[in-house]
C-alpha cells in the first residue's frame, strides 16, 4: 500500500481499518494495487536488448531487428537508467561485453519473452510470428548426426515452436545457457555446475573405438587393459579429455598418448586408418574409401558412465511446451548407435 507524506491522517485511518480485516484483505489490496502498475521496462526494450546482449553489438543487434542503431542505444540506455546497473561494458572498435548485471538480466529476459510468446500460441491464428522462440545448443561432436533429424522432427510434431540450432563445446554451451543466449543444451553430463537442471536423455557407455579386424574385438568382454600397450588417440576437447583421462586413472593405467585432435573426424580417420585406438561415448558408423572402418563396443570397467542430457538453468521457468519437446528430443536420441559391432 503506498499513501503520500501529506496524508498522514488518512493513512492512520487506512492502518487501523486494516488491523480490524486483518492481514487476507490487506494482501488483496495489494495484490489489486500492484496489478494497477504499469512496468517502466516494455518488451520491445527487453528484446533489443537481448539481442544486443547476444550480438554483442548494437549495430549487429539493430540490422537483426531490422531497425536502427540508435534505436537499440536509446533502449539500452533507457534501461540501465531505470534499473540503475550498467548492462555492457563498451570496447573502444572492439564490441561490448556484458555486465555481470547484464548477464542476469539476459537470462530473465530471454524468459520472459518466451513465455510471451507462449502466451500469443493460445490462439489460433497467430500464424509463424506468434511461434515459441527456442535457441538449442548440442554438442559438436553430437550435432551432425542428431540435430538434422531433431530439426525434421521439431518442424513435424511442434509447429508452434520455432527452433534455432546451434552446436559449441561443453563449455561453450554451457557460458550460452547462463548469458542467455541459449534456452537449451543437449550434451553430457560431465562436470555441470549447480546451477544447471539437467533431465536425462539417455545413458551413453564408453566404447572402446578400434580398426575394424582388430584382434581385440575377437574378446568377450573388452577392457582398457586388452589395449593398455598400443598407441591411444586422445580427443583434446576441454571436459572430453578430462573425462577419457578419467577412464584411464579409474582403471590405474597411463595411457601411450601417441596423437592429440580437437577434431572428431579426425579422430575417427587416424582409428580406421590403423594410428591407434580411441575411447568414446558415442561412434557411429565410419567407413572411408582407402582407409578401412571402425568398430566400437562397450567397454567394461569401473567407471561411470556418461547420460547424455537436454540442460536448462534451474532459475528459468520453462515453457509447457518443453515437457513434450523434450519426448521428441528422447525419442531422436533413441536412435543413434552407440555401437557398431
Amino acid at each position: 500500500m503506498i499513501v503520500s507524506a501529506g496524508d498522514g491522517c488518512c493513512a492512520a485511518q487506512v492502518m487501523s481499518s486494516s488491523r480490524k480485516h486483518g492481514a487476507h484483505d490487506m494482501n488483496r489490496s495489494e495484490g489489486e494495487d500492484g496489478w494497477r502498475d504499469v512496468p517502466n521496462l516494455s518488451l520491445r526494450q527487453l528484446a533489443y536488448f537481448l539481442t544486443a546482449a547476444n550480438q554483442l553489438s548494437v549495430l549487429r543487434a539493430a540490422e537483426a531487428l531490422n531497425v536502427s542503431p540508435s534505436s537499440v542505444s536509446t533502449a539500452i540506455s533507457q534501461m540501465e537508467r531505470i534499473l540503475g546497473v550498467k548492462l555492457f561494458m563498451r570496447r573502444h572498435a572492439r564490441g561490448m561485453l556484458l555486465t555481470p548485471a547484464g548477464r542476469d538480466l539476459a537470462v530473465h529476459a530471454r524468459s520472459i519473452l518466451l513465455h510471451v510468446r507462449e502466451i500469443e500460441t493460445m490462439g489460433e491464428r497467430g500464424g509463424p510470428r506468434a511461434a515459441i522462440r527456442l535457441s538449442i545448443g548440442c554438442l559438436n561432436t553430437l550435432a551432425p548426426y542428431l540435430v538434422p533429424r531433431l530439426m525434421q522432427e521439431v518442424e513435424k510434431e511442434h509447429p508452434k515452436i520455432q527452433a534455432r540450432w546451434h552446436e559449441d563445446s561443453h563449455d561453450s554451451l554451457l557460458e550460452g545457457l547462463h548469458s542467455g543466449a541459449l534456452d537449451l543444451a543437449i550434451l553430457y553430463d560431465y562436470d555441470l555446475p549447480t546451477t544447471v537442471q539437467a533431465i536425462t536423455l539417455r545413458t551413453m557407455p564408453v566404447q572402446l573405438v578400434v580398426p575394424a579386424g582388430h584382434t581385440v574385438l575377437q574378446r568377450e568382454r573388452l577392457r582398457l587393459a586388452n589395449v593398455a600397450k598400443e598407441p591411444f588417440i586422445l580427443l583434446d576437447l576441454p571436459k572430453t579429455r578430462d573425462y577419457f583421462l578419467s577412464i584411464f586413472a579409474a582403471e590405474r593405467i597411463e595411457p601411450r598418448i601417441a596423437y592429440r585432435t580437437g577434431s572428431f573426424e579426425m579422430l575417427r580417420s587416424m582409428v580406421a586408418s590403423g594410428f591407434g585406438y580411441t575411447v568414446l561415448n558415442f561412434s557411429p558408423p565410419y567407413v572411408a574409401p582407402d582407409q578401412g572402418g571402425l568398430v566400437s563396443r562397450p567397454l567394461d570397467g569401473p567407471f561411470r558412465p556418461q547420460e547424455l542430457v537436454i540442460a536448462r538453468l534451474y532459475r528459468t521457468r520453462p515453457p509447457s511446451r518443453l515437457e513434450q519437446l523434450v519426448e521428441t528430443v528422447k525419442a531422436c536420441v533413441s536412435k543413434l548407435k552407440t555401437s557398431t559391432g
